[in-house]
């Protein structure tokens, strides 16, 4: 930096102070008329004047010293700030480079290096979540005896009989295992809270220097026993996952939008008590073994729309506050949508129950939609509530079904003989059934008994 109109403007303070030093104290001024040594009293303005145009110049002199001294100040920090982010960047790096190498033992070692640089520079974190979620998203196939865990219906079950693969290819899996095993519990521990609202939140829990949660990109991702007890993220992205074992998001909450369209759950899914506080897509979600979602609360719109449950399905106490669309899901073993609250409107549309359906004391506060639905089980819906429309069409249950009061079966039956139409004696839709319904959704309110 040069310093020479710093040191101009010192030079003209300096000389311009000190000629209006001379001037106040009339160093050119006339001596009065009788004074004993005029010359003496001159020189006395003179030093005087020099002395003030000294002590400008110090005070000058001093500012700059500062000033100069503020300025290295600041380059010497910009240079340590420049250094530690380099270094920062150093081990950055290496510790990505370690994630591919071909040795188990490096690849965690790797992951801790990530975890360290993401504890002590926040707004590194999100950047250490997309690199552990990026390893999770890349292919692998889990050992044997983790697909032999899997629900018996599942695409990925292994017989116990199978042919297995060659022994070193049994233990690379197992070691790569331990790997992912670990970044999901990474992941994790930085995600969760007490669950306690009084608590506050841990230095472990992860928010990113501007004090976002944490974003999860797990799009066709491969996980095992993955768990998100207690955790809080922002965005959760889940699409066409794999959940081997068990998968685990009791009272979790996402705070963002929630995708789990097409993700594969091959064990036991618990979502009990998670709260989605942004919309929820489960869309075409397969739920191989037993699913619970009881108590879970969905705040905005929500899609279970073709998701299929082949084991017994939970979903007592359910919350839907927003629009919740059901429509074609399809319940292979017992469903329990007991005490569930719709808010929304709910859409059940062709939604088939084959096993034994318990909606007793369900409540759906604005329109229900069950065009199609069907009950092949035994179907319970006594002391369901409908505040408003409900259209029903075509809906079809056993004999064996409980119906609300005032509801009935009627004569018909489907072509296999077992299904019967279910027919409201009163009709209960108001006008305005259509006001919220999705664009080319019916507001037909089906017949009535006669």
């Amino acid at each position: 930096m040069s310093w020479w109109p710093v040191t101009l403007l010192a030079v003209v303070v300096v000389l311009g102070g000190g000629a209006v030093a001379m001037w106040l104290l009339g160093v050119w001024s006339p001596i009065p008329a009788g004074v004993p040594d005029p010359q003496r009293l001159r020189l006395d303005r003179i030093k005087t004047a020099l002395t003030v145009a000294a002590g400008l110049a110090a005070g000058v002199t001093l500012l700059m010293t500062l000033r100069r001294q503020a300025w290295s100040e600041h380059a010497q920090q910009f240079t340590q700030a420049d250094a530690v982010e380099q270094r920062i960047t150093a081990l950055y790096v290496a510790a990505a480079e370690q994630l591919g190498s071909d040795k188990a033992a490096v690849r965690l070692a790797g992951l801790y290096a990530l975890e360290r640089l993401g504890q002590d520079n926040p707004k590194l974190r999100q950047t250490v979540v997309e690199v552990l979620c990026a390893y999770l998203r890349m292919p692998y196939t889990p050992p044997v005896e983790v697909l032999r865990g899997s629900a018996a219906g599942s695409p990925q079950h292994v017989a116990s009989d199978a042919q297995v693969p060659e022994p070193e290819e049994q233990q690379r899996r197992r070691e790569e295992l331990q790997v992912r095993l670990t970044a999901q519990r990474l992941i994790t521990n930085h995600l969760r809270l007490s669950g306690k609202t009084d608590d506050p939140e841990p230095a472990t829990y992860w928010r990113s220097a501007a004090d976002e949660r944490m974003n999860l990109d797990l799009v066709g991702a491969t996980l095992v026993n993955f768990s998100l007890l207690f955790c809080h993220a922002d965005r959760l992205d889940l699409t066409a996952a794999q959940f081997h074992g068990y998968a685990n998001m009791s009272e979790a909450q996402f705070h963002g939008s929630a995708n789990l369209g097409e993700a594969q759950f091959h064990g036991y899914a618990n979502l009990g008590g998670a709260q989605f506080h942004g919309n929820a897509y489960l869309g075409g979600a397969q739920f191989h073994g037993n699913a619970n979602l009881s108590e879970a609360k969905f705040h905005e719109d929500t899609s279970l729309s073709k998701a299929q449950f082949h084991g017994y399905a939970k979903l007592t106490k359910a919350q839907f506050h927003g629009y919740a669309n059901l429509s074609e899901a399809q319940f292979h073993g017992n469903a329990d949508l007991s005490e569930a609250q719709f808010h929304g409107n709910a859409n059940l549309r062709e939604a088939k129950f084959h096993g034994n359906a318990d909606l007793s004391n369900a409540q759906f506060h604005e329109n229900a939609d069950l065009d199609k639905t069907q009950f092949h089980g035994k179907a319970n819906l006594n002391e369901a509530q409908f505040d408003r429309g409900v259209s029903m069409p075509d809906g079809r249950a056993t004999p064996a079904a409980q119906l609300p009061k005032g509801w009935v079966l009627g004569n018909d039956t489907d072509t296999a003989g077992n299904l019967r139409s279910i027919i409201r004696a009163t009709n209960t839709a108001p006008a305005s059934d259509n006001h919220a319904r999705p664009a080319g959704e019916s507001a037909d309110t089906g017949s009535e008994a006669t």
